[in-house]
């Protein structure tokens, strides 16, 4: 008689290795992934083949500098008996220079602006528009200032921080 050997089987594989292979590499794709996102946040353009732009270069001489001149400007209106107060400050972009020389020349400054004020009718302070002529009108009379006492470059704008019309 011949005699059976039992047959052993192979483990089959069951749905629970599968799912543990499964997550193993679900795992792994997140955090592979986690880490490109965060790669991407440091470096743009890496994930899609460009560079980082570069970084942009401070210049000394195109800084914007803002210069508040501490005077209260007050004249009458030319056509009214009505008057104008107004503040101003100045930005610049001509660095040490042109700071220094607002300092120094203040009093021929503030006389030139007053000049320009005495001028000034209520039409010349309506609207936006007509302020933004003034400002325009104030900043060459700066500059002019500038440009004849302290030979330097002037004032690239001129801001009203206080604007009153009684």
């Amino acid at each position: 008689m011949a005699e059976t050997i039992p047959k052993i089987s192979k483990p089959k594989k069951g749905l629970g290795s599968i799912v543990i292979v499964a997550f193993a590499f679900l795992g792994a794709a997140v955090g592979s992934g986690g880490a490109l996102v965060g790669v991407a946040t440091l470096k743009p353009g890496l994930l899609i083949g460009r560079a980082a732009p570069p970084a942009p270069v401070a210049q000394a001489a195109t800084a914007i500098e803002y210069v508040e001149l501490d005077n209260a400007f007050t004249s009458n209106l030319a056509d009214t008996g009505r008057y104008l107060q107004l503040r101003i400050a100045v930005s610049n972009t001509g660095g040490p220079p042109v700071a220094a020389a607002l300092a120094q020349h203040k009093l021929a400054i503030v006389s030139a602006v007053l000049a320009v004020l005495g001028e000034v009718g209520e039409a010349d302070v309506a609207d936006r528009a007509a302020k933004t002529k003034l400002r325009a009108t104030v900043r060459t009379a700066i500059n002019d200032v500038l440009s004849h006492n302290a030979h330097v470059g002037g004032v690239d704008e001129v801001f009203f921080t206080s604007l009153v019309v009684q």
